[in-house]
């Protein structure tokens, strides 16, 4: 019975890259899209202490919104990893690093799926094993 799931194991990459994309997309789409949502990011970056809270909220956003439709495509995915835990670790280290573990618990996963899609690349349920696939 698992022989299946053995022979099918690349199948996860697609489901990690997807998944983890998926919620990367939803939150960057609040930030940047959503009515009022940069102002909110900005505001609360800047109640944290960081210069220039509004071209940090857009760059944080997009970072999450950009990057996570790269990372759901399988599209430059360890560029995209590797911008995206720089996001995440900003924020954990200057915004939640005095936070008890269920404060920042949903920062914390999105970092190891981040760095876990680092590791394993895009796989060959992605637009660069499609680009791979076809170029030979």
């Amino acid at each position: 019975m698992f022989s299946f799931f053995q022979r099918h194991a690349h199948a996860a990459i697609f489901f990690l890259r997807a998944g983890s994309g998926m919620v990367f997309i939803y939150h960057g789409y609040l930030k940047i899209f959503a009515a009022g949502g940069i102002e909110r990011f900005a505001s609360y970056l800047g109640g944290h202490g960081f210069p220039f809270s509004q071209a940090l909220a857009y760059l944080s956003g997009g970072a999450e919104f950009f990057g996570g439709c790269m990372v759901a495509l399988g599209l430059l995915t360890r560029q995209a990893s590797m911008i995206l835990i720089i996001n995440i670790g900003v924020l954990l280290i200057f915004i939640h690093r005095r936070d008890a573990y269920p404060q920042m618990e949903q920062e914390v996963q999105m970092l190891i799926l981040s760095i876990a899609t680092l590791y394993s690349g895009s796989g060959s349920f992605s637009l660069e094993g499609l680009v791979k696939r076809h170029g030979d």
